[in-house]
């Protein structure tokens, strides 16, 4: 029988790549707006909404599409995110009768955050994904006479910055 002792007789170094974390930030919270034109029997006077002379509400629920984080980027020292979430814009009657409503608008978020130490090629997490709420509508004419509305969606997310290190172990050959 023979007996082999790979803590004496094979030693060698080997380099594994582990990530590192470099920066983490526990809570981003970022506004993402767009602008829409507004229904054309849509009105605002004297700070409210109105439609055929009726005061209306005018808000914004979230949309049956799932939120779409489209793409990272980092370049030395900042991390850039951009994302969309989908709002349904719901015209309703004081009463809450339903008037009218516009399916999947989609709201896109931009956000630029300062990341020490971040490198093009490094590793990023994004997780716990929340959208808060969304702003009250505001509207506005422009110089041509279009009533426009604005829409705003508030997000939250974690996000965790990692850069692959070499990691050199003193490891016994290994048998295959």
């Amino acid at each position: 029988m023979v007996q082999l002792n790979l803590l004496e007789d094979g030693i060698q170094q080997h380099r594994v790549k582990v990530p590192m974390v470099i920066d983490k930030d526990a809570s981003v919270q970022v506004v993402g707006r767009t602008k829409i034109e507004a229904p054309a029997n849509l009105t605002f006077a004297q700070g409210k909404f109105e439609s055929a002379g009726q005061q209306v509400l005018v808000k914004l629920v979230l949309g049956s599409r799932p939120p779409e984080l489209l793409s990272t980027t980092i370049i030395p020292g900042k991390v850039m995110n951009t994302g969309i979430v989908y709002a349904d814009l719901v015209i309703t009657s004081l009463t809450g009768v339903k008037l009218a409503s516009q399916s999947n608008i989609p709201i896109l978020w931009h956000d630029v955050l300062p990341s020490p130490g971040a490198q093009p090629g490094d590793i990023v997490q994004k997780h716990d994904f929340l959208i808060e709420g969304f702003e009250d509508v505001s509207a506005y004419c422009d110089c041509d006479g279009k009533f426009w509305l604005v829409l705003a969606v508030v997000v939250r997310y974690c996000i965790v910055v990692a850069s692959e290190r070499i990691l050199q172990i003193d490891a016994a050959e290994p048998f295959c």
